[in-house]
């Protein structure tokens, strides 16, 4: 995992207008695994450093203002490239006219993203030069601005200047008690400010943990319309309802996973790894090698299950108000496993199908959400069907060479009964072969 070091030294600012920007000018390296995030061209010096020169107090008040959506709400192709969303979660967005790198928060669970990328400041003669991205445990993540943080109040308040934002944001943060920590992660989950409800939707959030599974929530609010977020929980909560009751059970998937040991290493790598590793895991206890899956009858087949049961499995509905959900897996009234699944083409049903394989394999949870945010779980199961029905030791000695076109992509697809997408992640992820376009 990634290691983040954040080094500032304080130096006179008596320059600058505005105390709390005066009394925390600095001179900033930032470094990931060694590499410097803050290295820049300076235009007018004519040099290359690894150190900024910036208050550190806008840096402060950031992290502080935005603490709950940086530590809690996920990725998804709805909201990812929206100006609010990178408001919340891009440290060079409006950061009181000072440079500062392109580094990009992207919270997942467990761990953290961190992205950077080479850009020109708007505000000084300098461009800054790294780009990299990197995983770090989500703990070390917030001990770091942490740091940050409170390193920043206390120069403030050893300096007679108090009462700033900063200091009314980490107050409120720090007084906050086990139950109003967890609406603040509901609410930014959701995209919302947790300090500014109307007392209808608060009413209602509140309701909500009491009303889904512990590890069902932070999925679901990553993956409900922030316009429609009571009937996106809803639906979700009647298609539970509906595989508890009406979805065909998979009695011997429920076999295969108390017959093996499917539990993930105590220390996980990164989640796609651990999806990875299961899938060929699961491979080897139904004898699978290299098999490709790429049919329905096939697939039901392998599981040992009959075509009608995995066809009724799979039968579509609707998730209104929750477009980025696709399905989920849970438990009937005899615990027998259960589904349900999105309208979607054959292809998609059977990968989705495969996802919450692998989630319910994994998992000691009754019930999960299939989504397309980029929570760990979501990139542990897309990562685990990706490898189950498309295997990397079979692509390996299937393609032509080192690069390969889309039509070989296409018919390699085809072949493994999976879309041209996930063909051409495995090769790329798994470093089989570079897709040509």
């Amino acid at each position: 995992m990634s290691r983040l070091n954040i080094s500032f030294d304080w130096i006179d600012g008596s320059q600058i207008q505005g105390a709390e920007l005066a009394e925390t000018l600095a001179s900033l390296e930032v470094r990931i695994d060694g590499k410097v995030v803050t290295r820049v061209l300076d235009a007018r010096a004519k040099t290359v450093r690894n150190r900024i020169f910036a208050p550190i107090y806008p840096l402060a008040e950031w992290l502080a203002v935005n603490w709950w959506f940086l530590n809690h709400e996920l990725e998804n192709p709805a909201k990812e490239n929206t100006p609010a969303f990178r408001r919340r979660h891009a440290l060079g967005a409006n950061l009181e006219g000072y440079a500062y790198p392109n580094l990009a928060v992207m919270p997942s669970g467990r761990q953290t993203r961190l992205v950077w990328q080479p850009s020109e400041s708007q505000w000084g003669y300098v461009e800054f030069l790294s780009q990299g991205e990197a995983w770090l445990d989500t703990s070390e993540f917030q001990q770091a601005c942490k740091d940050v943080i409170e390193g920043t109040i206390f120069r403030l308040l050893s300096r007679d200047v108090e009462k700033t934002l900063l200091q009314q944001e980490w107050e409120a943060i720090q007084a906050a008690d086990k139950d109003e920590s967890q609406f603040c992660e509901t609410v930014a989950g959701l995209g919302l400010d947790p300090y500014a409800l109307d007392s209808q939707l608060e009413k209602w959030i509140i309701q909500l943990a009491n009303r889904f599974d512990h590890s069902v929530l932070p999925e679901a609010i990553a993956a409900v319309d922030p316009d429609a977020v009571e009937e996106g929980m809803l639906s979700i909560e009647r298609a539970f309802d509906w595989a508890k009751t009406s979805g065909s059970p998979l009695n011997n998937i429920d076999h295969l996973r108390t017959s093996t040991d499917f539990a993930p290493p105590p220390h996980s790598p990164h989640p796609w790894e651990v999806g990875y590793q299961l899938a060929r895991r699961v491979r080897e206890a139904l004898n699978l090698d290299g098999t490709p899956l790429p049919s329905l009858p096939a697939l039901a087949d392998a599981l040992g299950e009959s075509q009608e049961s995995l066809e009724n499995t799979t039968r579509p509905m609707d998730f209104p108000g929750a477009s980025l959900v696709d399905g989920l897996t849970t438990r009937n009234p005899d615990a027998a496993p259960t589904f349900a699944f999105r309208s979607l083409r054959q292809e998609n049903r059977n990968f989705h199908l495969c996802r919450a394989l692998g989630d319910f394999l994994k998992r000691s949870s009754p019930s999960t959400l299939i989504t397309r945010a980029r929570s760990a779980n979501q990139q542990f199961n897309r990562a685990f069907a990706a490898e189950f029905l498309a295997p990397s030791t079979s692509l390996r000695t299937g393609v032509s060479g080192s690069v390969i076109d889309e039509d070989e992509v296409g018919e390699l697809a085809v072949e493994y009964g999976v879309s041209s997408w996930v063909i051409a992640h495995q090769v790329t992820n798994h470093k089989i072969a570079r897709v040509w376009q």
